[in-house]
């Protein structure tokens, strides 16, 4: 079913199934360069035609796709004897529970989440990949140890008939004789001799070599001295029963060495009898199967625990709580449920790698075991993140009590291969019987008091209540919907202008987005792009935003209408992502508009994630003529060191400052100072949220160069604005 093993110059192979061509493309080089040979499929029905072909070691497989989802492709993979046994990999943009516990029953091994994050991906395919390769070799070793037993069982069984004939002809056949004492010495398997009631007569070199004992040592011995426990006696005396009943005997023993160490046996005994039928020895063969054991041992461990940090895993996870719950039933106690997520992990593994990652994982592991009562569990869900599971009463005290334990000790200094690490972690909690009555209901509940816990902040944890299930349900909702919403034709561009407060004259216009769905109505930006950019969507949104207002750029020019900047929101997601620059130039070229048409409206903590790649970026889009404004100044990080460094034209006033800033000192000052400071470094100024005739005579005789707001219009469609335009309306008309 399998590729060779032994092919180390091939990290192994990999089926990539994603419909979106850049994803695919991205991982399909990001694994390639890694080593990894890659095939792909972009599409659910060409991905299982690929892995009957040829089963592949791992699959990463997109959730979302046109026809047969990633969910029906896992299950019928999983339907296949040839490829049940390919770990499978999710690819989401979703951060569903329901998802994941669908995918975890389907059989898939773990999650990855989008945006794609490069060393998240290579660690988790080089861990599956390994352990993949792992549990095969595990197999065909157990495989391979079961056939060696079964053929020195049966080569034993031979040779201990080989050796009762010999006795009983010994006197009579003496070549033999000689012969089986030579099997005697050469055979592998250890084998000793005993009189009729059961003591030692002789024992061959292999029995010295696994026992440690000569055969002198245990000549005479009675064969239960070899015994390890009272309980292998009984099991050797009642094996000593067996064989004077039936002859034969065959089964494990436990016995020690002369070390003192006791090993596992596979024990045969065999009787020989003399010409008149009474017993005259014993003969038993035993093989040490310590490392069979072993083996079969560790593959239970596995299938019960997490690989890296020891911990119980989802299943084990599963079985204490139903013991749990079935006793809190009984004795009218609460079972709590806590999903606990490491906050910002990821900063680890980019400064230390993840070799340091994983040990951090083992240690915080070994931290919040040992915060626990005994009885109370803690398993590791996957990633950073981990459950755990204990018994309280209805006031939960012990609960708050290990919450605070483990938020102040990871708050403490964590010493990893010599780096001092600082973490925290957010905990989300939900109890049985309020808050659900199943596991997996409990779990989905905690996990959305743990995005509240990081909403407030993180480093805190937060108890589960009906609004957050109510307001995760919503985004639910929203994204969902989302997701498609630009192929449905469902987003519009509105343009508000931006009026020159000198001339009265129209200078440009701000895009901005709108969306009305069927099913959810109007839905505010505010609700739905912070989604967008979690989930992964906002990039793709973006883009046909830009391109969108480029056309009709186009088609303002081709009217006549004149050269009418547009300024368009660039989100974090967007400006920290490589292409979003090229986007830019390339979608100028396509519409054969110059760039001083074009700007980009960016806000500070748009740019504060990594400002070095932030001033490259800005830079690059101000040589071509692309026109950069820094929007709702004064509400972010406020760095005057930012705006020395990024080469910014327009500072934005934010409206929360011209709301009152005819009528309250401390806005009209902030105004003030914002419109000296951006005059001082050559930068115009743009107040926004412009309201009434006060706020625009303030703005106007104190030296604002632009304005925007109701006062002169609101957003408008493309169509109301193309008129607006065409009526040439300036300031002065109203």
């Amino acid at each position: 079913m399998y590729r060779d093993l032994s092919d180390q110059t091939n990290k192994g192979e990999v089926l990539i199934v994603e419909d979106t061509p850049a994803s695919l493309k991205l991982l399909s080089d990001l694994l390639t360069t890694a080593g990894y040979a890659v095939r792909q499929a972009p599409n659910g029905e060409l991905a299982l035609w690929t892995a009957q072909s040829r089963p592949p070691e791992l699959i990463l497989l997109d959730v979302r796709m046109p026809g047969i989802d990633g969910f029906e492709v896992c299950r019928r993979l999983k339907e296949s004897p040839e490829l049940r046994g390919v770990p499978v990999i999710f690819l989401s943009a979703q951060h569903d529970t329901d998802d994941k516990v669908r995918g975890f029953a389907l059989g898939a091994v773990d999650f990855i989440a989008k945006p794609f994050q490069a060393e998240e991906i290579l660690a988790r395919t080089d861990a599956h990949v390994r352990l993949g390769r792992a549990q095969q070799a595990l197999a065909a070793e157990r495989a391979n140890l079961e056939r060696r037993v079964n053929e020195r069982t049966a080569e034993l069984e031979q040779v201990a008939r080989t050796l009762e004939d010999e006795v009983r002809v010994r006197r009579a056949n003496e070549e033999f004789l000689r012969l089986s004492s030579q099997v005697f010495e050469a055979t592998l398997d250890a084998i000793m001799i005993t009189d009729a009631e059961g003591h030692i007569i002789t024992t061959n070199p292999a029995f010295t070599r696994i026992s440690g004992y000569s055969a002198p040592e245990v000549a005479g011995w009675h064969v239960l001295r070899l015994a390890a426990t009272e309980a292998d006696r009984a099991i050797v005396a009642a094996m000593a029963d067996a064989v004077r009943e039936c002859g034969h005997w065959s089964g494990e023993v436990l016995t020690r060495r002369k070390s003192g160490d006791t090993y596992p046996g596979l024990l045969s005994v065999s009787t020989v009898r003399g010409p008149d039928g009474a017993v005259v020895n014993y003969v038993g063969v035993f093989l040490d199967i310590s490392e069979r054991k072993a083996e079969q041992h560790l593959i239970a461990f596995l299938s019960h625990h997490d690989a890296l940090t020891g911990l119980p895993n989802r299943e084990m996870a599963r079985e204490r709580f139903e013991h749990s719950r079935a006793a809190a039933g009984r004795d009218g106690q609460r079972v709590v449920v806590m999903c606990l997520d490491l906050d910002r992990f990821k900063n680890i593994n980019d400064s230390f790698g993840a070799p340091v990652g994983d040990r951090t994982l083992q240690a915080v592991a070994g931290f919040l075991g040992s915060c626990l009562r005994e009885g109370d569990t803690v398993a590791r869900q996957g990633g950073d993140e981990f459950q755990i599971i204990l018994e309280d009463d209805a006031a939960l005290g012990a609960t708050l009590a290990t919450v605070q334990k483990i938020l102040l000790g990871l708050r403490d200094d964590l010493r990893v291969d010599g780096q001092h690490l600082t973490l925290t972690t957010s905990i989300g909690i939900a109890v049985f019987p309020n808050d659900g009555d199943s596991l997996d209901e409990l779990l989905r509940n905690a996990d959305t008091a743990l995005f509240r816990a990081k909403e407030t902040g993180r480093d805190n944890y937060a108890f589960f209540t009906e609004r957050m299930d109510m307001d995760v349900r919503a985004k639910l909702a929203i994204q969902t919907q989302l997701r498609g919403a630009v192929a449905r034709g469902e987003f519009a561009v509105h343009y508000q202008p931006q009026m020159c407060l000198r001339t009265g004259a129209m200078l440009g216009a701000e895009a901005l987005l709108r969306w009305d769905n069927p099913v959810l109505g109007r839905v505010a930006p505010s609700l739905f792009i912070p989604l967008a950019e979690e989930y992964g969507l906002i990039t793709a949104i973006g883009e046909w935003v830009l391109d969108t207002v480029c056309a009709q750029i186009q088609r303002w020019h081709a009217a006549g209408l004149g050269e009418i900047k547009v300024a368009v929101n660039l989100s974090g997601n967007q400006f920290a992502q490589d292409r979003t620059v090229e986007f830019v130039e390339a979608t100028l070229r396509k519409y054969g508009i110059a760039a001083l048409c074009l700007g980009i409206e960016i806000t500070e903590s748009t740019v504060m994630g990594d400002p070095d790649k932030a001033v490259a970026a800005l830079k690059r889009l101000k040589d071509i003529g692309v026109g950069i404004s820094l929007d709702d100044f004064g509400t972010g990080y406020s760095s005057l060191g930012y705006l020395k460094r990024f080469p910014i034209d327009v500072l934005k006033i934010d409206k929360s400052f011209v709301d009152d800033v005819a009528t309250s000192t401390n806005d009209a000052a902030i105004a003030l100072s914002v419109i000296s400071l951006a005059h001082n470094l050559n930068m115009r100024v743009i107040a926004e949220g412009v309201e009434t005739r006060e706020q625009m005579a303030f703005l106007r005789e104190h030296g604002c160069d632009e304005m925007q707001g109701y006062f002169f219009s609101r957003p408008l469609a493309a169509d109301a604005f193309t008129a607006l335009l065409g009526e040439k309306k300036n300031l002065s008309a109203i």
